[in-house]
């Protein structure tokens, strides 16, 4: 195992919050089990000490801007499809260059007339004559700055969305169970509250949080558990309630089935499905530009 270099501590507090001797100091602990892994592997299990400690900050620093840039969108002729691309710049000064935001819309536009659903795919396709992975690079080269497709996502079907006014922010809901109108107006909805929502949530329903991660999450919260004196001495039962509804927040925080409505937090977004009939949510896509 390597050395606990600065530069690592530097990593792991950037993802956590936590002050650097706790980082250093949970990297040195997690060292054993993170042996042969890789340095991914090291921080999650540094990170992962330092929640049974009661150490990470949360995400407040974790979503950090790697890029600048914009997002791009075209909505279907006939309505029943939406294609989103993301392209990046080093700073906000070149995303609002108009010649980026031609690129920007051109882009947007070939994806939807080609129905194109992957980066690979786009920077393929002839725009003007030349594939847009060179038209990209010819444009980088005459500002002078780095540009890049980083993302593109087409959804096809009943679905609502959102873009944010600033075009760095948008979310897609697919939906089942409902159309047209209502489709558009319920989707639209729970797409600003997917861009609002902090904690973002991962998927839709418990059911899509992994294993794994449901089982390191209980191993952390018996372990808070133990190291507190309030609660170290109670029963194994009253130690697992409380488990179990500490688990509650935990995917209140992943799963948008389970979040707080963002219009009442005394409703779950369960909840405003529910009053919408047969509503259900098939998949979301949330975007925010340079975040990785």
């Amino acid at each position: 195992m390597a050395d606990v270099s600065a530069q690592l501590v530097a990593k792991l507090r950037e993802k956590t919050g936590a002050r650097m001797m706790d980082c250093k100091k949970a990297l040195v602990e997690s060292q054993a089990q993170a042996a042969g892994k890789d340095e991914a592997a090291w921080l999650a299990e540094a990170q992962n000490w330092l929640r049974k400690k009661s150490l990470d900050k949360g995400h407040a620093m974790a979503e950090r801007a790697a890029a600048e840039g914009r997002l791009g969108y075209k909505l279907a002729a006939d309505g029943k499809a939406l294609t989103v691309v993301e392209v990046t710049a080093n700073t906000d000064f070149v995303a609002k260059n108009e010649e980026f935001l031609k690129l920007l819309d051109d882009v947007a536009g070939l994806a939807d007339a080609n129905k194109v659903d992957g980066v690979e795919k786009l920077r393929a396709l002839p725009l003007g004559g030349t594939p847009v992975a060179e038209v990209i690079k010819a444009l980088a080269g005459k500002i002078g700055e780095n540009i890049g497709l980083k993302r593109v996502v087409r959804v096809e079907g009943e679905f609502g969305y959102y873009i944010h006014h600033d075009s760095k922010q948008a979310a897609v809901v697919e939906l089942e169970g409902v159309s047209g109108e209502q489709a558009r107006a319920l989707g639209k909805d729970l797409a600003m509250h997917v861009v609002s929502a902090k904690p973002v949530p991962i998927c839709v329903r418990r059911e899509e949080v992994p294993p794994e991660m449901v089982a390191k999450e209980k191993e952390i919260l018996e372990e808070r558990l133990k190291g507190d004196p309030k609660n170290a001495k109670k029963p194994p039962q009253i130690l697992a309630k409380i488990i179990e509804g500490q688990l509650g927040k935990f995917y209140a925080e992943r799963c948008l089935l389970d979040q707080p409505y963002y219009r009442d937090d005394k409703k779950t977004v369960a909840q405003v499905l529910k009053e919408n009939g047969s509503a259900a949510v098939k998949r979301f896509v949330r975007f925010q530009v340079g975040v990785v």
